[in-house]
């Protein structure tokens, strides 16, 4: 069985694809390549271009693959930009979940894990930011990520799936393998 990444053609993603496929997973990579690049995408994994709202296509990229896993890395993560254009941000990020989840069920996958953000959190000062910090996003992009977050746990509390939830801090490019291809964020994430 194979294991989807969204947006694995993005900084997190493509990474996530190399750890997998270094421990001998079949890995397949959808992405619309909007602001990710073919050219991180390894060589072994299988890409597919495709936007995750397009909820026939990923059932068909699913059931073709043998998906049985889901990582959903995809979506928008400027928090300026969300701050200027938050109706784009719910679109994509909890629109693009809602297309992703909806072809799940139709291809019989149920495994998911979401990459989310510390942008969920509110701001309180705290360094680290402890997981029972309150829930309190400060921008558009918080918000539409939480938002993800509640429709995926809503789906397991129905009996409908098993997830996993990543709320990662700021990622900057690091000395991980390929990283000086990524583009560096434009701005911070929370």
């Amino acid at each position: 069985m194979a294991i989807l990444i969204t947006g694995g053609a993005g900084y997190i993603g493509s990474h996530v694809a190399l750890a997998l496929l270094d421990t001998g997973h079949d890995v397949v990579i959808a992405d619309n390549l909007s602001t990710g690049l073919a050219s991180l995408v390894p060589a072994r994994a299988t890409l597919e271009r495709a936007d995750i709202r397009d909820r026939d296509r990923m059932a068909q990229i699913m059931r073709k693959n043998g998906v049985d896993t889901v990582i959903h890395c995809a979506g928008s993560t400027v928090v300026p930009d969300s701050v200027r254009d938050p109706l784009a941000y719910y679109d994509n990020n909890v629109g693009g979940t809602l297309g992703l989840l909806h072809a799940m069920q139709s291809a019989g996958v149920r495994r998911i894990l979401f990459s989310s953000t510390a942008a969920v959190y509110a701001i309180n000062g705290s360094d680290p930011i402890p997981e029972s910090a309150p829930l309190a996003p400060a921008s558009p992009y918080g918000a539409s990520k939480l938002m993800a977050e509640r429709i995926i746990q809503d789906m397991a509390a129905a009996g409908l799936m098993d997830y996993m939830i990543l709320r990662s801090i700021s990622m900057w490019p690091a000395p991980i393998r390929r990283a000086v291809r990524a583009s560096p964020p434009r701005a911070p994430r929370i």
